[in-house]
């Protein structure tokens, strides 16, 4: 028209939107733990127990993670001050290890727990009697499972539904039970000694030789629990009772340590022992992050 031509208008370039980053899911392995200690009815709490935080595997590095209860022998001069002891002790050679490349773990448990006793056995005693303890420990590097054992506290292991004992209980019983085994008395006559869970290896001796140790790792699975108690635990409440309170639904993972215990005191309200329970749970977690 009127022979001007007319420009197509221009449209505006669209304003970029920024781009909404998208959170990527991925699993990691994680040591999840937890510890819960309880004086039940007695006047004097003689357990104590440590467990390293709960801590993510790292893919480039060992990771090493320490669990231990004591269980101070209350008849002697001072159960406290030895299971406090037997802790600190083998926290404080836990953390010189704890980052080293490379360690012997059995070697540096029965290290440890040769000088333990030696330091237990030499307090003063009191009318002649002395302090003494017993002990459990686990140091789990990455997904593979050392422990030891002096005295009658336990390790069990949760794996699929099942509860297995990897630990022998310390007392006279041992000695009742290979004799038993080598024909020289009756499991009848065994059953009537007096004595059966007098311990017969404990920390706190001055010369224990008697302890379990394995020599070779216990490789963990996604789901695996480990369990270390004192007989406070296991003398009130039966094996079935503590698995089906680690493997029920109904209560929270971060609860059952607490369960545990508040289930051995509820079943023994008159004269319950101290009762100290650590569980370490090899889990796989999400992990979120946004790219």
């Amino acid at each position: 028209m009127f022979g001007i031509k007319r420009r197509k208008a221009v449209q505006p370039e669209p304003i970029p939107q920024p781009v909404q980053s998208k959170p990527v899911i991925r699993t990691v392995p994680q040591m999840t733990t937890l510890a819960r200690s309880s004086v039940g009815n007695r006047n004097y709490q003689q357990d104590a127990l440590y467990v390293s935080d709960s801590k993510i595997l790292a893919a480039n590095k060992k990771t090493r993670l320490l669990a231990v209860v004591c269980d101070g022998m209350g008849g002697m001069a001072d159960g406290g001050k030895a299971s406090r002891t037997g802790i600190q002790m083998m926290v404080q050679g836990f953390k010189n290890i704890e980052k080293a490349p490379q360690v012997n773990i059995p070697a540096f448990f029965q290290q440890g727990i040769y000088a333990i006793d030696q330091v237990i056995s030499s307090f003063p005693k009191e009318n002649g009697r002395g302090s003494g303890t017993t002990m459990v420990a686990c140091i789990v590097e990455d997904n593979k499972l050392y422990w030891a054992s002096v005295g009658d506290s336990r390790i069990y292991i949760i794996r699929n539904h099942q509860m297995q004992q990897v630990t022998r209980d310390h007392n006279y019983w041992l000695r009742l039970q290979e004799k038993v085994a080598a024909g020289q008395m009756t499991m009848e006559e065994a059953m009537a000694q007096r004595h059966k869970e007098a311990l017969i290896s404990y920390l706190g001796m001055g010369n224990v030789s008697l302890m379990d140790i394995n020599t070779e790792p216990f490789t963990m699975q996604y789901g695996d629990m480990i369990m270390l108690c004192s007989d406070g635990i296991t003398k009130t409440l039966p094996d079935a009772q503590i698995k089906k309170i680690i493997l029920a639904d109904e209560v929270k993972p971060a609860q059952k340590a607490e369960a545990l215990v508040e289930a051995a005191t509820h079943a023994n309200s008159h004269s319950q022992d101290n009762t100290s329970v650590v569980l370490v749970h090899y889990e796989e977690v999400d992990i979120k992050k946004h790219h």
